[in-house]
């Protein structure tokens, strides 16, 4: 589309920063709106679901979405406990669904064939991340290809780097992929519209 809106990673950063200090939105707030708009675009993919969280932001986005999903219709697999320090509004999410009766399972992957056919969530990893995956991290991210099902990443595939489009050893493959504002530089080159799938933007309440 001409003239289409693409942001780098520094520029969607700004954005967050200057709604929460100029502006003085709560982080959380942001949250909450972008986890609303995930849930509206997940709704219609399916009736249970499969949440894969990391440790941030993400992570958190992915969370919150459960409470909008109704968490009893979602599994909830955490790659490992947010930190109330580094990650607070994450480590909120976290305790507002136990304090709520559900169960988050940290560090350990659901079962593939038991959950055949829901939509899986990728809530791994953002925009920020700039790191090749190893370990636990790249084997979430094989898992949820392997998973049979309609998938979703938030933001970004996780794995794909958000400027360049490299993809960071592995990279999630979205069949749909819910991005915030505006697409990012990454998601725009042959390595995006590989493993992105249909890109839906949303906004974030922004006045």
């Amino acid at each position: 589309m001409t003239g289409e809106r693409i942001l780098s990673v520094a520029e969607a950063r700004a954005i967050d920063r200057d709604a929460a200090e100029r502006l003085g939105m709560p982080t959380v707030l942001l949250m909450e709106n972008a986890a609303r708009s995930v849930a509206d675009v997940a709704r219609p993919l399916g009736h249970r679901f499969v949440i894969l969280a990391g440790t941030g932001n993400n992570g958190g986005d992915g969370l919150a979405v459960a409470r909008h999903l109704g968490w009893r219709r979602c599994a909830l697999h955490l790659l490992a406990e947010p930190s109330a320090e580094k990650a607070p509004d994450a480590a909120l999410q976290a305790h507002v669904l136990r304090a709520a009766g559900a169960a988050l399972v940290v560090g350990e992957l659901p079962d593939l064939d038991a959950h055949r056919g829901a939509v899986w969530i990728d809530a791994l990893f953002g925009t920020g991340l700039d790191r090749e995956l190893q370990g636990a991290a790249r084997a979430w991210v094989e898992a949820f290809d392997r998973a049979v099902g309609p998938k979703l990443s938030i933001d970004i595939p996780s794995g794909l780097h958000g400027d360049t489009g490299a993809v960071l050893g592995v990279a999630c493959h979205a069949d749909v992929t819910v991005t915030f504002v505006a697409k990012k530089r990454g998601m725009v080159t042959a390595n995006g519209a590989l493993h992105c799938g249909r890109v839906v933007v949303v906004g974030l309440g922004l006045p």
